[in-house]
């Protein structure tokens, strides 16, 4: 028993926090006196309860879905300014933003293509890419 729940604790350190460790520990402890006092034996016991790396990585993965759960609930509550202030806007990459009164503000990296220099990139490389296209077909 206490080599299961030491391995147990060892594989939970760094990935929960001190108060999850000590509940885990504790609703171990109490399985294991119950299920000996409910006359099982230790090795029952033990190999009920298995691998404790496994185990611990069960308990992990409980945890972090119900952080994943949590965060939803919260995002749902959230006003559009809070989840927009949220937001990590790319310096780089695609980036499409409607901004009140004034519209959509459509950008790859700093390059505003809702312009009239942006339009005329945006028709260039649609010109080249046909060019290019019929330069292999024929």
């Amino acid at each position: 028993m206490d080599d299961f729940l030491y391995i147990l604790k060892l594989q939970l350190e760094g990935r929960l926090s001190d108060e999850q460790i000590t509940d885990q520990m504790h609703i171990y402890e109490d399985y294991i006196q119950e299920q000996l006092a409910g006359g099982k034996t230790m090795e029952q016991v033990m190999r009920k309860l298995g691998d404790p790396e496994k185990v611990a990585d069960m308990i992990v993965e409980h945890y972090e879905k119900l952080e994943r759960q949590q965060q939803r609930e919260n995002i749902g509550n959230m006003t559009a300014d809070e989840i927009n202030a949220n937001v990590q806007n790319p310096e780089h990459g695609f980036h499409a933003e409607f901004i009140e009164n004034e519209g959509w503000d459509v950008r790859i990296g700093k390059l505003k293509l809702n312009t009239w220099y942006g339009t005329l990139i945006i028709l260039g490389a649609v010109l080249g890419i046909s060019i290019l296209i019929s330069e292999i077909m024929h």
